[in-house]
């Protein structure tokens, strides 16, 4: 964390109006700590950091996080900038990603004499590596997704719709504690679709995609599976035959990514182990705050290195003739990789 406070003595994050549940907030209070409080954070060089709460929220976040933090509450505007001024020290630092260009600007007026610095990749670097909470708390998304998705499989039947077993889905997360982070389910030709939104098209035999992830404590996981649903008989038995051909040949490149997870290697070197799967999305990407964490995609140019402790979902697909997609989560680890 200290890389953090190169730049700056202290970092402004906000979590109010369409910010609510900033990702940010998430990973330095827990997610356990912060429901839908408005308010901002404080992270500071030296000391514990500060939450300046709104009025409305000030007396259940003073008792549900005291400990972690020092908590204030503002009723004025003039309140929230003499706080802010005791606690910032001379320099600080924003994020753009959560900061609007009006928030930008009340923070340079109410912050007169300050210099305001951005540290956008500074907090997308503390992001990369996973603490062993934040790994935990993945591994419990990932297990719960996947204990879904055997029973969205098992809840699948002809006439069955799409729009169903999104909502199938949603209800077990819901019942066992946990948020939807997303749900794609797509059936015959719109498993082609990238980012299919299920609708009332009703199953039949054909491909079956399932790209759904769980979200527990403000983290999340990323799992894709495809499969045949259905008769293999008659004029089916081909199709199935190219499709089952493909689905392994897809499996075949995986084997060789997961041959080259672990620190030091570089994400280009990954791309180039699915050399002849033509793909039209990134071959993976971090994972934990949220479905696309840092680091970034994975691709031909990427030039940082798998480092111990990341976090990463690996996708392959291919979506000509059929919509096959394979998705997994990984963590790196010094002397390769577990899968979660």
């Amino acid at each position: 964390m200290d890389k953090l406070f190169q730049k700056v003595t202290s970092i402004i994050i906000t979590n109010y109006n369409s910010y609510w549940n900033n990702p940010i907030v998430n990973k330095y209070l827990g997610k356990e700590a912060i429901p839908n409080y408005e308010g901002t954070l404080i992270l500071r060089k030296k000391g514990k950091p500060v939450w300046i709460s709104h009025p409305f929220n000030y007396n259940q976040a003073k008792k549900e996080f005291w400990k972690k933090v020092i908590v204030e509450k503002y009723e004025t505007k003039e309140d929230f900038e003499k706080i802010t001024k005791k606690y910032c020290g001379k320099n600080i630092g924003y994020d753009s990603k959560f900061t609007s260009v009006s928030g930008l600007r009340n923070l340079k007026k109410m912050l007169k004499g300050k210099i305001l610095v951005a540290v956008s990749k500074e907090l997308e670097k503390e992001r990369e590596i996973k603490t062993q909470k934040e790994i935990e708390n993945i591994k419990i998304a990932v297990k719960e997704t996947k204990k879904v998705i055997t029973k969205a499989r098992k809840k699948l039947k002809n006439r069955i719709t799409e729009k169903e077993i999104e909502n199938f889905v949603k209800n077990e997360f819901e019942k066992d504690g946990f948020e939807t982070a997303f749900c794609i389910v797509a059936f015959g030709n719109n498993a082609k679709n990238l980012h299919h939104v299920p609708r009332n098209k009703r199953l039949s035999s054909g491909q079956v995609l399932f790209d759904i992830g769980a979200k527990y404590k403000g983290y999340v996981s990323d799992i894709s599976e495809s499969f045949w649903f259905g008769s293999v008989n008659g004029k089916e038995k081909k199709k199935f035959e190219e499709y089952d051909k493909k689905l392994f040949e897809i499996k075949v490149f995986l084997k060789k990514v997961e041959g080259k997870l672990k620190e030091g290697t570089k994400a280009s070197d990954l791309w180039k182990a699915v050399e002849g799967l033509k793909m039209p999305h990134a071959l993976g990407h971090g994972i934990g705050l949220e479905e696309h964490d840092f680091p970034s995609g994975i691709g031909q140019k990427s030039n940082w290195e798998l480092k111990n402790g990341m976090v990463l979902a690996i996708e392959l697909g291919e979506y000509k003739k059929f919509g096959i997609r394979i998705e997994k989560d990984y963590l790196i680890t010094k002397m390769g990789f577990k899968e979660l």
